[in-house]
Order: C-alpha cells, then sequence, then structure tokens
C-alpha cells in the first residue's frame, strides 16, 4: 500500500474530485459539506463503522505526517 496523498487543485469543484475518481477505487468514504453548510458522509456498503474510523485516522496522520496544512 502507496502513503501517497494525491490532493486536487483547490479550484476543482465537486463534482470535477468525482468524476476524477471514477474507476479508481474498490471501497470509498466520500465527506463533504452540502449547499446548506451541513457536514454529510456516504461510504460504499462494503465499509462498516470500524473500517470508516480507521480510514479516518489513517489519513490524518498521513495528512499530518506529510506537513500539508490544515486550516
Amino acid at each position: 500500500m502507496s502513503n501517497v496523498i494525491n490532493l486536487m487543485p483547490t479550484e476543482a469543484t465537486a463534482d470535477e474530485v468525482l468524476e476524477d475518481c471514477k474507476g479508481e477505487f474498490n471501497h470509498v468514504l466520500v465527506l463533504g459539506w452540502t449547499e446548506e453548510d451541513s457536514l454529510t458522509a456516504k461510504a460504499t456498503e462494503s465499509m462498516d463503522l470500524k473500517e470508516i474510523i480507521y480510514l479516518l485516522e489513517v489519513f490524518k496522520h498521513a495528512i499530518i505526517t506529510a506537513g500539508h496544512e490544515v486550516e
């Protein structure tokens, strides 16, 4: 497993990001803010709560240790 974090350009729209991801992943978790400013998430059926939390923690650790700024 690679530790590569590929963050798209900040000017990419949500639709552009999702379109770019098509066909690349077997299991996904999508997090985002709706137009009503509500935080929402959707995941593939194959991911249970334990796997979702693990994925979030691994990604959080990768961003922190890679030195990316979090605003």
